[in-house]
This record gives structure tokens, sequence and C-alpha cells, in this order.
């Protein structure tokens, strides 16, 4: 995360203070000043071997990523300086943002970039990503007597920091890469510039006007599995969510959950787009279904991850 370049959460930029005379120093605005990284959850576990040195261990995953950002609020004037500090307790309150989206239960985009070497994939130099976060708590300030007393001739600034976490711990390309599922079936490529599996989500829909019942079935990127389509005379839409993991069926506007629709072959389990370095192939896959997909509306797409 470059904090010299803009990062915004929520509609708001937090890199957006600008200058007085000479734009030297900033009078109005938010300013990040840091940006910490401070831990991801490792969840495992370990337990001594019987008989025997050392230990065994479970398969690992990682969970909640949390980010803590510092910064400075400015403003020309006392009032204007408490105007933004009440929109920034708004923006950094938990409640708030899950009313804003609750679907996402108030994890929302924090965006930002940074600059890359691997100008191949960006040439501009620069990869924009986003990590989906909530705020821990409310921000925390300091109102200092000295800072807000007298006449200020150069405005009036005071420090804050907030703790933000993200329980999905990858970091996102803000551009969903996808491809239609159009007809009976197709191979092709899939590109992950990140360095992590990026999660691959489906939308499969079959047309009305194919009122019989159908198998869809998918092979590549490390998952193999069949997703059964029930019979009807209106449209079917199917969404297999590999973040989620979760399996839907709408029909009349009506979406439910239908686990029992896929089945997974073997060992897999949910599909995820392997990272793809420069100078490799894409990671194959071949898939194909028994009835015609409606292509302008079936889709698989995904977001390049990072971790």
């Amino acid at each position: 995360m470059d904090i010299t370049r803009p990062i915004s959460y929520r509609g708001l930029l937090l890199t957006g203070a600008y200058g007085g005379p000479g734009g030297a120093q900033p009078i109005e605005g938010i300013r990040l000043t840091k940006a910490r990284f401070v831990d991801v959850s490792v969840h495992g576990y370990t337990e001594k071997k019987s008989l025997e040195d050392g230990m065994d261990a479970s398969d690992v995953f990682i969970g909640t990523r949390r980010v803590a950002l510092q910064g400075e609020v400015f403003a020309q004037t006392k009032a204007q300086l408490f105007e933004y500090l009440d929109a920034l307790r708004l923006l950094f309150t938990p409640t708030d943002a899950y009313a804003e989206s609750p679907a996402r239960r108030g994890y929302l985009p924090l965006s930002f970039s940074q600059p890359t070497m691997q100008t191949t994939f960006w040439p501009s130099g620069f990869v924009d990503r986003v990590i989906y976060v909530r705020p821990a708590m409310q921000p925390d300030y300091e109102i200092d007597l000295s800072a807000i007393s007298g006449i200020a001739t150069a405005g009036y600034s005071l420090p804050f920091s907030v703790l933000l976490e993200a329980i999905d711990p990858r970091f996102y390309s803000p551009v969903q890469a996808e491809q239609a599922l159009s007809g009976y079936g197709a191979t092709g490529g899939l590109t992950n510039r990140g360095n992590y599996p990026a999660p691959l989500n489906f939308i499969i829909v079959m047309p009305a006007s194919a009122a019989g019942s159908y198998v869809f079935t998918w092979a590549g990127v490390g998952s193999s599995f069949t997703v059964a389509i029930p019979a009807g005379s209106i449209e079917r839409t199917i969404r297999v969510d590999s973040i989620e993991k979760v399996v839907t069926l709408e029909q009349n506007a009506v979406e439910t959950l239908r686990m029992d629709l896929v089945t997974f072959s073997g060992n897999s389990t949910y599909p995820k787009v392997p990272p793809t370095p420069e100078g490799e192939s894409a990671a194959g896959f071949t898939w194909s279904c028994n009835g015609p997909l409606d292509g302008a509306k079936a889709r698989l797409w995904y977001n390049e991850a990072w971790v």
C-alpha cells in the first residue's frame, strides 16, 4: 500500500489533504501517515507425536487480517475540524458500514495502489488492489488544548488512528476477469497475475426454452465437479460462490440455497485460479453441458488475488 498515492474507503479519499500557500503544508482534508499490517491469524493445530520426537500438524489456513491506519485531519476553521471528525467517526463506525452493505456484512473495499516491476502485466508501473475491511472499532483521536486554542493562521489539525479487520485476508484486483459460458461447452485458459490462488465463481443460466433437466460439468484449476440443473419451464440461474462456498438456485426472482445441486469429484473442492507468473501459460479448463446455456447471462468470473 503506497500511502503517497490515492487511498479510499466508502467513497472518502483518505489521502486527499491539500496545501496552503505554495501547497507545502496541508490545511484541509485527511492525510494518512502510516499503514500497518498488524497480523494475519493462522489456524491449524500441532500435537505431540505418540512415543516419538516431534509433532504432528494439521492442514493450515490463514484467517483474519488486520490493518491499522494512522493519519491527520486538517481544517481551516475549528468548526470545520469538528465537522471532519464527525464524518471520520461515522465513516469508521462498524454498524454504519454494515448498514451500507448488509449482504457483505459491512466488509467494504479499501482501495489503494502500489508500484510494481511487472510492467508486462501493468504497463503504467502501478497495480490497483482492494481489501474488504470493516472497522474493528471507532477511530481513536485526542483533542489537545494547545492544538485547538488561540488564533489559527495556518488552520487546525488532529491525529487519528483506526483498526480495520478483513475476514478474507486476500488482496484483490478491483477489476473482475470473466468469460462467458455459452452453448454446450468450451475449453480455455485463466490467468491470475496475483501471487495467490483466486476463487473462481460461476453463474449458470438455463433459458426457459430449455425445459428439461441438465448437468453442467467442470474440470480445471484443481477442481472437478458437476452441477445438476433442475427441470422447469422458466429460466433457472445457479450461482456457485467459491469465496462463501455456497450454491444457490434462482427462479422467478427467488433465490434459495441448494448445496445439493453440486457434486465434487474425489478430493477436489471449489476451484481457484493459480498464480500465473510472467511468461507462464494460463491454467486450462474444460466445461460442458447437455443443455444450451444462455451465453448472454452465464459466465465464470474471478478477481486476481494476492496475500
